[in-house]
């Protein structure tokens, strides 16, 4: 007798962190703004307005919870949680992306973080980026 698991583990094509996740009204389609591997913060600890995540699954079939943890490496602290809202996926052939903006994020300190993508419960992937220290923006110059 042939059975279906009640959880199938989907497959991720793609995670990525960026400033900005845009998702057109008609098409669905996103466009990633400013996708980055390093950020500098001025001062410590540094609250930035937001950024945004990226993923892409593909080979899944029923109700998903998705989890995103944001993790400061170097202390292996907590810094952020965000839970979406419960999605179902009928066709494990489906392609299936998500944008998510994450905003007033504090980063305490320089070094690496990671961001950690969980479904219902079990760990998908993760994404880390380093935040260095660097020089205060004074904005445009003048011509």
């Amino acid at each position: 007798m042939w059975f279906m698991p009640d959880f199938i583990t989907p497959s991720i094509n793609a995670f990525l962190v960026c400033d900005t996740v845009i998702e057109d009204s008609l098409t669905h389609k996103k466009s990633l703004i400013g996708i980055f591997t390093h950020l500098q913060a001025p001062v410590f600890p540094f609250q930035h307005g937001q950024l945004g995540l990226y993923f892409c699954i593909t080979d899944a079939q029923g109700s998903y919870r998705f989890d995103i943890a944001l993790i400061y490496l170097n202390t292996d602290h907590v810094v952020a949680k965000a839970q979406m809202p419960p999605v179902e996926i009928r066709d494990r052939l489906e392609i299936v992306d998500f944008g998510v903006t994450l905003t007033q994020l504090v980063f305490p300190g320089p070094g690496r973080y990671e961001f950690r993508l969980f479904v219902n419960g079990h760990p998908l992937a993760q994404k880390d980026f380093l935040v260095t220290q660097g020089p205060r923006s004074s904005g445009p110059k003048p011509a």
